[in-house]
């Protein structure tokens, strides 16, 4: 066995990530994850018992975590393999997209929002769900709800099945179809939700390495500026959109979009184009334009 001072250990593993990330608040955050992981114990337990004892295959494991990170440019999350998401926990696989905070504070929007109705018998439509943490998130705050949750991509409706198995969340239907094709008509929902590819080509060559290397570019990169997948969700959205009295009077958005942070002022023109009324643009934690609401009028 290996003694650590487990404070010193985590500022060495985060020193070592900062020549990748270049992000101190990242690299201790990734240090702290990393050895919560190899340890099976939570930060504030490794803290108050600092002094730890390390086998040296975890030691081994945890300078081949770090080596991946910076030779190859290997996510963690990919490497560890899963990420905590609300209150459920994903399965991650390359190169199905990880799931970003951004995308969380997204989730916990709605369910506030759907939290106003009396009535939570929904259907809800979850587009380009990906690992399935935005469909699985709603479906399991509103067990009464079916979510329907489509992709255009097999292996990623694979490991979102997978998701909902190893959460043990039932009411959820996953199918493959681009954004509409295959959805019939005569299935209306209360709400349309979606974290659509929406970035432009030169952004993704700009992106970190540990991004573009890695991470499925169909589910990143649309045409028309980074606005073609958003704009044919908006544009058909009103078919598929209940009428529901409820969600009128109490203003409830039947229609939520992640987008770019450049992208609010274009978004919510395409939102007004397809007649939707309630239209706001909704900032992240970090005070960027993360995505756009509205309702059916």
């Amino acid at each position: 066995m290996i003694k650590k001072d487990i404070t010193k250990l985590s500022k060495e593993i985060e020193n070592k990530l900062n020549v990748h990330y270049k992000d101190k608040t990242l690299c201790s955050q990734y240090a702290w994850w990393m050895l919560e992981n190899i340890t099976r114990k939570s930060q504030a337990f490794l803290i108050a018992n600092k002094d730890f004892e390390f086998t040296e295959k975890q030691i081994e494991t945890l300078d081949n975590w770090i080596k991946k990170q910076i030779i190859d440019k290997e996510p963690l999350q990919y490497i560890l393999g899963t990420v905590p998401f609300d209150n459920i926990e994903i399965l991650v696989e390359a190169p199905i997209l990880i799931p970003r905070p951004e995308t969380e504070e997204i989730c916990y929007f709605a369910i506030n929002e759907l939290n106003k109705l009396s009535n939570k018998k929904l259907n809800i439509l979850d587009i380009g769900t990906g690992s399935g943490c935005i469909g699985l998130t709603l479906a399991n705050a509103f067990p009464e709800s079916i979510v329907y949750a489509t992709d255009i991509s097999s292996k990623a409706l694979e490991l979102a099945n997978k998701n909902a198995k190893h959460n043990k969340i039932n009411n959820i239907k996953f199918s493959e179809s681009n954004v509409y094709s295959n959805l019939s008509e005569n299935i209306k929902f209360d709400l349309i939700i979606s974290n659509p590819p929406y970035i432009t080509q030169e952004e993704f060559n700009d992106l970190n390495e540990s991004v573009s290397k890695w991470e499925d570019k169909q589910a990143l990169v649309a045409k028309k500026e980074g606005l073609a997948i958003i704009e044919e969700i908006i544009k058909n959205a009103q078919k598929y959109l209940k009428h529901n009295d409820e969600i009128k009077s109490k203003k409830i958005p039947q229609l939520i979009i992640e987008i770019g942070y450049k992208q609010g002022p274009s978004v919510s023109k395409l939102f007004q184009d397809s007649n939707f009324v309630d239209i706001v643009v909704k900032k992240d934690l970090e005070g960027k334009d993360r995505f756009v609401i509205g309702r059916v009028n």
